[in-house]
């Protein structure tokens, strides 16, 4: 999912774009496995999510 950079949002970025796309395509993914995996991935990407949004990651941004 591409997005012209002129219809990013004020305030936005290419980079929150990017990851809003990745996100978008990994719960596209989780969406495509069957049933019983499902509930595995959404609870590690939640996992991932809430420790990225806790400040968990310490990987300088550019």
């Amino acid at each position: 999912m591409q997005q012209n950079p002129a219809d990013i949002p004020q305030g936005g970025s290419p980079d929150n774009v990017a990851i809003a796309d990745e996100l978008l395509s990994r719960l596209g993914d989780i969406g495509d496995l069957p049933l019983e995996d499902r509930a595995a991935a959404y609870a590690q990407l939640h996992d991932e999510l809430r420790t990225h949004l806790e400040g968990g990651d310490s990987a300088p941004r550019p």
